[in-house]
Parts: C-alpha cells; sequence; structure tokens
C-alpha cells in the first residue's frame, strides 16, 4: 500500500506548478531615493510571484544595482547580459536619483509580465533633457491644504507617483489670492522672538508645532524620492484689494484681528520681520531646497516699498544661505530689482509665465496680447537679452485651463520640453491637476469631492490623472521616451481592445482646451482667478464677438474677419473658419474614438472607464461649442459693421446651436460629478457646474433675442460667404544658422502652390516680446525657385537674438504662415554670434 501511495504521489507531483524563479538583487549600501527604487523593484517580483534571494548562488536571474557619477546627474543605464552564466540585468544611476529612475522603470516592466520578469525590460541610456521638471501646488483654502498637509500615506502615494514619472522639484505655494490665508506664511509655522506682537490669529502653540512636523514630514517623504522641496512665498503682507480673490468680505477682513489670517505685520516692520521671519523660517526648514518669490504689488508690497524690500531681503539671504536657490517671479519685477539680486551674486533664476495664467499651445506666444505687450506681465516679455546673467524658469500656470477635466498630450509635452530650451533654460513647472480646488470658498469649509460616491475609483483624487503626470515628467525627461510607459497603463485599466480609443481618444482631447485658450477666449479671462475654458462659456454673443485669443499673430478673431470680408483683404493668419473646422474634426474624432471604445469595452466596463469617457464627450462637446460661437461672433459682427439684420439672424441661428452644443456638454456631464464644483470665486463669476452656465448661457439668449427685437436696419441683397477652410501654400523654409552683427541675414524659402503664389513676407524681430514684427517682402530667384528676403545688418544686434517666420497667400486668397504652428514652433530663432 505505501509503495502504491508512493507512486501516486510521485505522479502527482510530476503535474504540479513548477517552483517560480529566483531573482537575486545584488547592490551595496544605497543612498535614500535608491533605497526607495530597490525597494519598489523588490516589491514588483514579490508581486509578480517571484523569489527574491541576497545571492546569485541558487538564482534563475540576476539584477544588479550600481552607481557611476561619469553617467551625470539623474542618468541612467539599463543592460541587458549574462552573469555568472544567467539571464542578468543591470541598472547603473549616475547618482542615487538615476539609479531610483531605473529600478522603477525595471519595477514596472516586471508587473506586465506574468512569466518572464525581463520580457519587457529595454536596454536604455538616458539622461534628463530638462534638469528641474516640477509640479507646483497651491495652499488655496485651509481645510483642503490642510486635508493633505496631515496625511502622510497621502504624500507617499503621490510622491510614490510623480518620482516613478521622473518629476524631480515640488512647489507649494503659500498664499495667493486666497483671502489673507499665509499672508505670510511664517506664523502658521512658528512665531518669530524680536516681534511677539505677529501672530496667526486663534492658532495654538501645539497647532504649529503640527504644522511644522507635517511639512518637515512631507519634505522628507519628497526627499526620500529624489524630489526637491520648493517653498513659494507669494504674499508679504496682507492688504486685500486683488489679495482677497473675490471671496466675498475677505477685502475688509485686511489691517484687522481675525481668526484665520496674520495680525501684526504693518508697513513700518514689514521688511524687519520678513528677514527675521525668513531666516527663522530656514532654521526651521533646512530641508527646503529653493524659495520662489512673488515680487510685485500683488503680494501686499507697496509699489514704492518692493526695491528697499527687495534689497533689505536679498542682503539678508546673501549673508545668511549665499547658496539658496532662489526662483524670482518677473511679473512687474522691475530691473533694478533684478541686477540687485545679480550683484549680490544671489543664486536667482527669473521665473515667468511661460504663457498668460492659462494653458495656451506648446510654444510661447507668437505675439502676446497687445495690452500686456509692453510689461512684464505675461511670456518673456524683454527679459531675453545679453549679456546673459541669469536663467529663466518657465511656469506653464495648466491650473487656469485644465482644473478638472483629464487630460495628457505627449505631443504636446515634447514639443513643449523643446520650447523650455530657449535663452539656455533648463526648468519648469506646472500646476497639478485640481490646484484652484476650493479657490473662493471660506478657509474652513469641507473639500468637496469632485465625483459622486458612486463614480468614485481611487483613494486620493490625483489617482485619477494619473496620465497627466506620466506625460509630463516622463517626455520632458525624454522626449523620445517609448510610449509603453502608458500604454500598458491603458491596458490595464481598460483591457488590450478599449485601451488604444481611449488613449486616443484622450489624446485628441486635449488639443481642445489649449487651442480655445489661444484662439477663441477673451482676454479678460486670462487670469486663473477669474477664466476657466472647461466650464467658461466666454461670456454672451455680443461679449464673444469682442474675442481676440491670446496668440494674435497666429489666429484672427472674428470681428477683424468681419472686416476683412467686408473690404476684401488676405492674410496669413488662421481664420477664425479655418479655427471653427479644427473644432468641429476634433470633435468627430473624439467622438469615433468614443464609439469604439464603448464597443470594446465589454466586461472591462468600470467607474474609471466611465468617468473617462465623460471627460471626453465634454471636451468633444466643447469643441462643438466653439467652432459654432466662432461662426456665429463673425456673423454678429457682420451686423454690427453692416446693419445687416439678414447677418443677425444668422448670428441668432448659429447661437441657438451653441446653446443646444452646451446643453449636451451638461448632459454629458449627467450625475457624475457633483452639482458644486468650486473651482474659483462664485461672486466674480465662477460657475460650479456646466447646468448653471446653460442657463446663464439662456439668459444671455434671451437678451440676444430682445436685442434682435429692437435692432432696425436693412438686409443686403446678397449673403455674405464665409471664407471656406482650404488648402494653403506650402512652404519649406532654409532656416539660417547664426546671424553675424554687420551682416545682413539672408532667409530662402521654397514655396509649392498649384494656384500661384500672390505673394511672401518675411517677418522678423528681436527675441522680445516688446517689439512687434517687422516686414520684407519676399522676391523669387528664377534661377534657384527661392523666395529670399534679409533681415538689414543695421537691425542685427548683439544684445539680442533674432526669430522670424514668412507669410504666404496665394491667388485664391489661401494663406499660412511657416513653420506651421500644428507640427513645429512656429517660428525661428537664430542665434547672434557674440
Amino acid at each position: 500500500m505505501r509503495k502504491v501511495l508512493l507512486a501516486v504521489l510521485l505522479a502527482l507531483s510530476a503535474f504540479a506548478a513548477p517552483a517560480p524563479p529566483k531573482v537575486a538583487l545584488l547592490t551595496g549600501e544605497l543612498a535614500p531615493p535608491a533605497q526607495h527604487g530597490l525597494d519598489k523593484l523588490r516589491t514588483a517580483l514579490l508581486t509578480a510571484g517571484i523569489q527574491v534571494i541576497p545571492t546569485d548562488d541558487h538564482a534563475d536571474y540576476v539584477i544588479r544595482l550600481a552607481q557611476s557619477p561619469t553617467l551625470g546627474p539623474e542618468a541612467l543605464t539599463i543592460q541587458r547580459a549574462t552573469y555568472q552564466g544567467k539571464p542578468a540585468v543591470t541598472l547603473t544611476g549616475g547618482d542615487a536619483v538615476g539609479l531610483m529612475y531605473a529600478a522603477l522603470d525595471t519595477a514596472e516592466r516586471i508587473s506586465w509580465s506574468t512569466t518572464n520578469p525581463f520580457q519587457y525590460i529595454r536596454e536604455v541610456s538616458e539622461q534628463p533633457y530638462i534638469a528641474d521638471r516640477g509640479i507646483s501646488m497651491y495652499s488655496m483654502q485651509r481645510a483642503y491644504f490642510e486635508s493633505r498637509l496631515y496625511d502622510a500615506r497621502y504624500w507617499t502615494l503621490y510622491f510614490d507617483m510623480l518620482a516613478a514619472d521622473r518629476i524631480n522639484n515640488f512647489i507649494v505655494i503659500f498664499g495667493y489670492e486666497n483671502g489673507g490665508f499665509m499672508a505670510p506664511l511664517y506664523p502658521y509655522f512658528f512665531n518669530v522672538p524680536e516681534y511677539p506682537g505677529v501672530e496667526f490669529v486663534g492658532l495654538t502653540p501645539q497647532q504649529q508645532a503640527r504644522n511644522t512636523a507635517s511639512f518637515k514630514a512631507m519634505i522628507r517623504i519628497a526627499h526620500e524620492r529624489g524630489i526637491a522641496v520648493t517653498a513659494g512665498i507669494w504674499d508679504h503682507i496682507y492688504r486685500g484689494g486683488v489679495q482677497g480673490g473675490g471671496i466675498p468680505g475677505a477685502s475688509e477682513n485686511a489691517g484687522k484681528r481675525t481668526p484665520g489670517l496674520v495680525w501684526g505685520v504693518t508697513a513700518d516692520n514689514l521688511a524687519g520681520y520678513t528677514k527675521a521671519a525668513l531666516k527663522r523660517f530656514l532654521e526651521v526648514f533646512p530641508e527646503v531646497d529653493a524659495i520662489q518669490f512673488r515680487m510685485h504689488d500683488e503680494s501686499g508690497l507697496k509699489r514704492d516699498e518692493i526695491q528697499p524690500f527687495w534689497h533689505d531681503v536679498f542682503a539678508s539671504i546673501q549673508q545668511s544661505h549665499p547658496k539658496l536657490r532662489l526662483d524670482l517671479r518677473a511679473k512687474g519685477l522691475p530691473d533694478a530689482v533684478i541686477n540687485d539680486a545679480v550683484d549680490l551674486g544671489l543664486n536667482a533664476k527669473i521665473s515667468t509665465k511661460y504663457w498668460m495664467e492659462q494653458m495656451g499651445l506648446p510654444f510661447h506666444p507668437t505675439h502676446i496680447n497687445v495690452q500686456d505687450q509692453r510689461n512684464r506681465r505675461h511670456g518673456y516679455a524683454d527679459l531675453l537679452h545679453y549679456p546673459q546673467s541669469y536663467r529663466v524658469h518657465w511656469q506653464l500656470w495648466t491650473g487656469g485651463t485644465a482644473r478638472l477635466l483629464l487630460w495628457g498630450d505627449p505631443d504636446y509635452v515634447r514639443r513643449f520640453a523643446s520650447s523650455v530650451r530657449l535663452y539656455d533654460g533648463n526648468s519648469f513647472e506646472v500646476n497639478e491637476m485640481l490646484a484652484t480646488k476650493m479657490l473662493g470658498e471660506p478657509a474652513d469649509e469641507k473639500p468637496l469631492d469632485i465625483l459622486k460616491p458612486a463614480y468614485r475609483y481611487y483613494d486620493y483624487e490625483f489617482e485619477r490623472y494619473w496620465h497627466f503626470y506620466r506625460v509630463w515628467g516622463r517626455l520632458t525627461y525624454r522626449p523620445n521616451a517609448n510610449s509603453d510607459v502608458w500604454e500598458h497603463e491603458f491596458i490595464t485599466r481598460f483591457g488590450p481592445q478599449a485601451a488604444p480609443h481611449v488613449m486616443k481618444g484622450l489624446h485628441l482631447a486635449s488639443q481642445v482646451l489649449p487651442r480655445i485658450v489661444a484662439a477663441s477666449y477673451l482676454y479678460s479671462n486670462f487670469p486663473t482667478t477669474r477664466g476657466w475654458a472647461e466650464m467658461n462659456r466666454q461670456g454672451s454673443l455680443p461679449q464673444y464677438a469682442n474675442e481676440q485669443g491670446s496668440d494674435i499673430q497666429q489666429f484672427m478673431n472674428v470681428r477683424d474677419e468681419a472686416k476683412s470680408i467686408l473690404q476684401g483683404t488676405d492674410t496669413a493668419m488662421r481664420r477664425p473658419e479655418e479655427t471653427s473646422d479644427w473644432f468641429t474634426n476634433t470633435a468627430a474624432n473624439i467622438d469615433e474614438e468614443i464609439m469604439w471604445a464603448e464597443k470594446a469595452i465589454g466586461r472591462k466596463w468600470s467607474p474609471e472607464f466611465g468617468s473617462t469617457i465623460t471627460d471626453l464627450k465634454i471636451l468633444a462637446g466643447l469643441a462643438r461649442y466653439h467652432s459654432i460661437r466662432l461662426l456665429g461672433g463673425v456673423r454678429y459682427n457682420l451686423y454690427k459693421q453692416t446693419g445687416d439684420l439678414d447677418e443677425f439672424d444668422t448670428a441668432i441661428s448659429a447661437e441657438r446651436t451653441a446653446l443646444q452644443a452646451w446643453d449636451d456638454i451638461a448632459a454629458a456631464a449627467g450625475d457624475l460629478y457633483n452639482s458644486d464644483l468650486a473651482f474659483g470665486a462664485h461672486a466674480v463669476g465662477f460657475s460650479r457646474h456646466w447646468k448653471e452656465e446653460y442657463t446663464l448661457l439662456s439668459r444671455d439668449f434671451e437678451s440676444l433675442l430682445a436685442e434682435r427685437q429692437k435692432a432696425s436696419g436693412k438686409n443686403a441683397p446678397t449673403r455674405r460667404v464665409l471664407h471656406a477652410p482650404s488648402v494653403p501654400p506650402v512652404v519649406r523654409l532654409q532656416s539660417a544658422i547664426v546671424a553675424l552683427p554687420g551682416k545682413d541675414l539672408r532667409v530662402d524659402a521654397r514655396v509649392h502652390n498649384p494656384a500661384g503664389l500672390k505673394w511672401a513676407r518675411l517677418r522678423y524681430r528681436h527675441v522680445t516680446q516688446f517689439e512687434d514684427y517687422r516686414a520684407s517682402d519676399m522676391t523669387m530667384n528664377a534661377v534657384t525657385g527661392l523666395y529670399t528676403a534679409f533681415i538689414p545688418a543695421s537691425f542685427i544686434d548683439p544684445k539680442w537674438d533674432l526669430m522670424y517666420f514668412v507669410e504666404v497667400v496665394d491667388k485664391l486668397g489661401n494663406g499660412r504662415m511657416y513653420p506651421d504652428m500644428d507640427v513645429a514652433t512656429p517660428y525661428v530663432i537664430v542665434k547672434v554670434k557674440r
């Protein structure tokens, strides 16, 4: 009997599952970021059912981790080979952060396979394209901020994600038009003995100690993942006005002893207190890696205080922390203050807006709005001059635009990364998703969930935006990163059939908001605290008829288009009709991907799929709304400029269709989103849901009908035809590489156009947004077939680099600017030899 039992057991063992593979992790002592990577790698192996052993004696596979400073900061290599005759992977980092990136990438790829742990591991050699890759957050509202500040698990998961995505700088912005909360930030953490009269009203020493310990813990968790922490000190004294942020009654609290605000900072002690408090801040938080200062009057400073205040602060920093990295916000920053920082030898960059306080297209605007063209408010202004004494830190205010809806466009980020290199740039920051959540709400208001409970599929809301962080981090670290770093995640979440359509739909939908901001936006809505492209209708049709967009060189507005139709003028700009057509086609393409995704999802349907499709439908709806609104805006302007009532009636018909498009947006949102989405002060026009905005749009439409009833005018004998989108001439530039002072710069272009060219012009200026473009006609060389023009020697100034583009219009009136903004930066930057 025993022999029979033994035989049976032996037979069964032949069918038993094979022993799990064994992987040896070979490494020496590691710094915290590399140790974090190793821990994640070990977890990935164990989760995959793989045994992890400390030596290679009995291993089936070997993973070796090492550092080699010769690779450079944050650089890495991943190499496949053999070790002691066994399959092996060697992970090497130029430092602990580079090694962490290699380990995290390997851990993720191991999770993709259920058999061979090395199946998806790729051999790579990488180094950061942009050195400092930042995400910023605001302390917009106290209750929301503290719900995060005190939650160590939140920071652990958040920074785990940022580290995996290769974000290496986290900026915590204290104070920003939020009713005086943290204006300034210091008493929130500690009191300054030399100034006993300054306090955070109602805050106990125990609460201060908790705040300090929590911020220290946050910094520690970030550092363990190779993420630097910058403290953004944006308010220095609370004086109401713009600092109130539109919160009812907030400005009236300035100068009063109010619970939740700082009391005791006055004009008399402002500089002295700030110096003492900042010194104490750096003693309490020596772990802070950098300080970002808001410099101008919106920080509470009066104009005549700015220069002496900063001189005192700079001198104090130079004495106590001369190597401290500083970001000096450029808005309203005079040369005298910049020169003061440079002369003192401070480690300072000038931090400026990449576009405006909204998310435009992935290049520096070709021409910013004239209202702010000759001041340091938006863009690089006149900052990029030579000889160069500082670098620029670029801030893309994504949080003014992409606040709530899913976003992730790899091509946008690749192009953005290239543009960051302007003026030897090597750093940027974008706002985190949900950056302005609870803006405008009372300080103690409980933070609202964005999705209703039935649709919630995450522990923390940031997890919903995984693709946003993935593309911003991985593609600014390495613009040519393989798309598999996000494709596998889409497959994991939505299945192999639906994933390609969800992904493509999201990439298409992510193009909508930047195009709205660039081409069909009321300029008055540029502030983060005023405009919101995701939910703002952009006013009534008469208001929209004055839209200007925010690249006024690339896009013709509806008012100027009406004039052009009436006068029969040509343009190389994108007319509203062409932009309308772009929105129409983009919406249709998004709809198609939604259709295929819904057909393919099958049993993989999930709340995440449902909420993702909802966002895609909303963004497609916004595209349709603006496609219609642009045409209605042209017709309304034709009426205003001619008195033609037929044009008014056509505009009303278009607006009726736009109203329906917005109703479709509200229906798409359905009951998935909470009805009270607080992302801006209600008092200054922020709606809380698309349904609320629909109500306002309906009222606007009734007012438009009432205007029509009172209108008097005439009917034109024939209806005017709007410009139909058409095929423009094609230009290939032969770009100049370098300009020599004292010598004309020649620019050549080869033009292909079957209809025949009507005219071609070279447009050029120095790389300063204070200037308008000059024009020079291009003439064709009969021998070479090239169109040629010159930037004259007298214009070439060593103080500035040059930029140019070419405008062409054919004999049918079709125009375009080159380089084409849809595929490249729409101008050429030429370095001047110095």
